[in-house]
């Protein structure tokens, strides 16, 4: 079972011995403070710490220093304390246990708590177009990348559907190179309904699909529009199929018929804005 954290205290550090590598008393101490994470909690490494650190530190729960890095992240410290986080010294070895063998935590690793999501509605007020909606991806390093590619294409808001996709776990905060922290996540429960409410509120739906009949390059991006994209494996839903205004393919030349879901909204999002530099749009870009 998932450990909860709500009601932990978070106010004080803890800094253990450093011969923390032999068994007793304080490996069972740290043992306690990490004793039921998973990988959808932690954070490791030092840009990723440092990046949710700077953007958000009052999402750290824990942060766990190798021995002797103290002085290095004393900033870091300060502001994790400041927000009613913990810090917690420990030995590569333990460091080790908490990540699993073969993760590079560089002596440095967080723990987080869940992230908290903007209102569907709180986004639709701020008219972002166009406008990203997820539904259905499930690897949390293609939402990551998807983050990046549209934070680098000055894409301010992304719509998660709830159901059978991931949300912002700390893999894809890590995959996102920092780019969460500069856009607008909300999540959306039914997404025809969602899709619905975007088209009352003057957007064109674009879905993308390999088959789809109107090609990337003679989409019409003069309109406020909403790109949606779906699993990895099956595309977007016939729901998202049926409600959606124009059902878009980029055009591939090789043997392979499809590519990978982060890579086909880097490229769509980036012809969009190409075109719009040339063509300003008649909506709110």
């Amino acid at each position: 079972m998932k450990k909860r954290f709500g009601g932990q205290s978070r106010h004080h550090s803890i800094n253990l011995p450093p011969d923390l590598d032999a068994p007793g008393q304080a490996g069972l101490r740290l043992q306690h403070h990490w004793r039921g994470y998973d990988s959808q909690e932690i954070i490791f490494g030092v840009e990723p710490v440092l990046e949710i650190i700077a953007a958000a530190p009052a999402r750290i729960l824990t942060l766990y220093l190798k021995l002797g890095a103290e002085a290095r992240f004393e900033p870091q410290i300060r502001a994790i304390k400041a927000n009613g986080g913990e810090v917690v010294t420990a030995s590569n070895h333990d460091l080790t246990r908490i990540t699993g063998r073969g993760a590079r935590h560089q002596g440095i690793v967080a723990t987080v708590r869940e992230y908290t999501y903007q209102s569907f509605e709180q986004v639709l007020l701020s008219k972002p177009n166009p406008l990203l909606l997820l539904d259905g991806i499930t690897d949390p390093r293609n939402l990551g990348a998807i983050m990046r590619s549209s934070e680098c294409a000055g894409i301010r808001a992304i719509v998660l559907a709830k159901d059978r996709t991931v949300g912002l776990t700390p893999a894809a905060i890590k995959s996102s190179a920092g780019a969460w922290a500069h856009l607008a996540v909300a999540r959306c429960g039914n997404v025809a309904h969602a899709l619905e409410q975007l088209k009352g509120e003057g957007y064109w739906v674009a879905a993308m699909d390999p088959e789809g009949e109107t090609s990337l390059y003679d989409l019409d991006v003069t309109r406020r529009l909403t790109l949606v994209l779906g699993s990895e494996g099956h595309g977007i839903r016939d729901i998202v199929r049926k409600t959606a205004d124009f059902i878009v393919r980029i055009p591939v030349y090789g043997r392979i018929s499809s590519l990978n879901v982060s890579v086909a909204a880097a490229i769509a999002l980036f012809e969009i804005v190409r075109r719009r530099a040339d063509r300003p749009s008649n909506g709110d870009v």
